[in-house]
């Protein structure tokens, strides 16, 4: 698959069910442990709890069908769900199980006559927190997301999930070939009517409103999470958005990587990652003052790629005159004749490689695109060729002088995050922007320009109640060589903690007023798959653009060993 099947495969399901890997095994060790007790589950209250949740099957909600409203038994198999799998989507990866007893509750919405948006609520039985948290999606949705689902009764919180009104692989944007409202429901209305319904549920069963409501996302989930907090500002209180999908802006840069690569000889290859991560690293790994595989900051790397030349060789460790070219367009982006960024580029980072798969990193990215064996369908053209009608382009003709306009006047208000969120601080949201150096898939560099635009549009309250970080070796939601567990995949659990899971750093922000200004990271090592050399290690993670730096003489691998300081400053 190429750069934006990936997309949605991976950063959208395929990637969560990468990540989620050792979180699902944790939660089916729970269950095995016993760590839910039959008390809980089958205490005084499960009648008279069952006959509430059996009740909002006749809840008459606004445009809403709820089609089943029961009981699911604690550690039993959840009938129709399943985790992610490794190899596909939603529906064949385990069975999720091993959960507290919750109501659960589905049904549909319809809010035009060409609208058919599923959902599901969870709604624990016993010990709810009085939170609430909506699910994201990865790539063009699709489907239900269990995981986070099964994160929030995990969690003690009431959780929401919809397949954003379409049942479609993640990569797949057939659905919206002539029908706008089904890419309105996509690209906003389904999270924000989905939510609605589910805060109408939770009060309906518990008698009460939920104290507060978060959401989290990442990819085209950090997309959501931002136009949740520029459309409906009531919706959440706090809201993480990783890595965000701008729409129509992220689509001109995944056409920049193509079009890079269209010249005769200019198309990279998978095992040129490798090479030019070494060269990288060999330029740019000691500018933070220590040489530890990773690039602090990759905008300060300068890098100079002309070691790559193969001269008079045709070495596959070497880069011939039109790959060159390329690269230097990979790494630049598209810019106008007045110098404007119109596609942002992919920075030299020291961390082409992907880790633990090849999914994460450049080779299953950016320079597959012309293999033969490659399925060149992308979800840039998906969008562009079943999302406005007649089409506008393809990512190989798109016509970055003409089209960026067109594209955005036809889908920006449906898929495009606003940077004016006002409204949302004004009502005292709080926002966690956040995103990795080395994603290989949406540009770093777009985040830090979106967060720019948020100070500049959103008045004096987005200083404090917006915090941002930049994680360096970090690539697409997860994986790479940096510290790629802060805790950023769904509704934190209760042992998690606000210096090392951001989730809960949220909560923390939120509700007590505790801003986070540092995290501490960990590397994975393999997200329970093939192990990784250096599991474990820690790393500070600072707020933008503050960068972590290492006290002298102190262990490289604990958090506490670095101290945050702003550029410039002495080393």
């Amino acid at each position: 698959m190429s750069i934006l099947s990936r997309i949605s495969a991976r950063a959208g399901h395929g990637l969560i069910a990468t990540l989620a890997a050792p979180l699902v095994s944790a939660l089916v060790s729970i269950a095995g442990a016993g760590a839910i007790s039959p008390a809980l589950a089958d205490g005084p209250d499960k009648v008279a709890a069952g006959g509430r949740c059996a009740a909002l099957a006749e809840l008459e909600l606004k445009d809403v069908d709820v089609t089943s409203a029961v009981v699911q038994a604690a550690n039993a198999p959840v009938a129709g769900a399943h985790f992610p799998s490794m190899t596909g989507g939603y529906g064949e990866g385990p069975q999720v199980a091993g959960l507290p007893a919750f109501c659960r509750v589905s049904g549909s919405i319809h809010p035009t006559a060409d609208s058919a948006i599923g959902f599901e609520v969870w709604l624990p039985e016993d010990n709810w927190d009085g939170r609430f948290v909506g699910a994201n999606n990865g790539g063009l949705a699709g489907s239900i997301n269990y995981l986070d689902l099964a994160f929030g009764v995990m969690g003690g919180k009431a959780a929401a999930s919809t397949d954003t009104g379409h049942r479609a692989h993640a990569g797949s944007g057939d659905w919206a070939q002539g029908h706008p409202e089904k890419v309105r429901d996509y690209g906003w209305r389904a999270i924000h009517l989905t939510t609605v319904a589910a805060k109408d549920l939770i009060a309906a069963y518990y008698g009460r409103e939920a104290a507060y409501s978060y959401f989290i996302g990442c990819s085209n989930g950090g997309r959501q999470a931002l136009m949740e907090a520029s459309r409906f500002p009531d919706d959440y209180d706090g809201i993480i958005a990783g890595a965000p999908f701008q729409g129509t802006r992220s689509i001109l840069s995944f056409a920049n990587v193509i079009q890079a690569q269209l010249p005769e000889g200019a198309a990279l290859h998978p095992e040129q990652a490798a090479v030019l991560q070494a060269a990288v690293l060999e330029q740019c790994d000691a500018l933070d003052g220590q040489r530890d595989g990773l690039v602090e900051d990759p905008l300060q790397c300068g890098f100079d790629a002309s070691v790559l030349a193969c001269g008079d060789t045709d070495s596959p460790g070497c880069f011939s005159a039109p790959q060159l070219a390329a690269l230097a367009q990979l790494h630049a982006g598209y810019r106008d004749d007045d110098g404007r960024v119109i596609a942002y580029g992919l920075p030299p980072t020291g961390a082409e490689v992907g880790v633990p798969v090849a999914q994460f990193g450049w080779e299953g990215n950016a320079l597959v695109q012309f293999e033969p064996d490659s399925d060149n369908t992308n979800l840039a053209d998906e969008v562009l060729t079943n999302f406005t009608s007649p089409p506008l382009s393809s990512s190989s003709t798109l016509d970055f002088d003409r089209d960026p306009a067109r594209l955005a006047a036809a889908l920006g208000g449906d898929l495009n995050p606003q940077p004016d969120l006002t409204a949302f601080f004004e009502r005292g949201g709080k926002l966690i922007l956040w995103h990795g150096w080395a994603d290989a898939i949406l540009p770093p560099e777009a985040t830090i320009d979106l967060h720019r635009q948020i100070l500049d549009q959103s008045g004096p309250l987005a200083q404090r109640q917006m915090q941002f970080f930049m994680v360096p070796g970090v690539q697409h939601c997860a994986g790479g060589p940096g510290p790629d567990t802060f805790g950023q995949i769904g509704a934190p659990l209760p042992t998690q903690a606000p210096e090392s899971s951001i989730g809960a750093a949220l909560l923390a922000w939120v509700e007590t007023g505790r801003e986070p200004r540092t995290l501490t990271g960990t590397r994975s090592g393999g997200m329970g798959m093939a192990p990784q050399s250096g599991a474990g290690k820690e790393r500070l993670i600072c707020a933008y653009p503050d960068r972590a730096v290492l006290m002298a003489g102190a262990d490289a691998d604990k958090a506490s060993s670095y101290s945050c300081q702003a550029p410039g400053e002495p080393k």
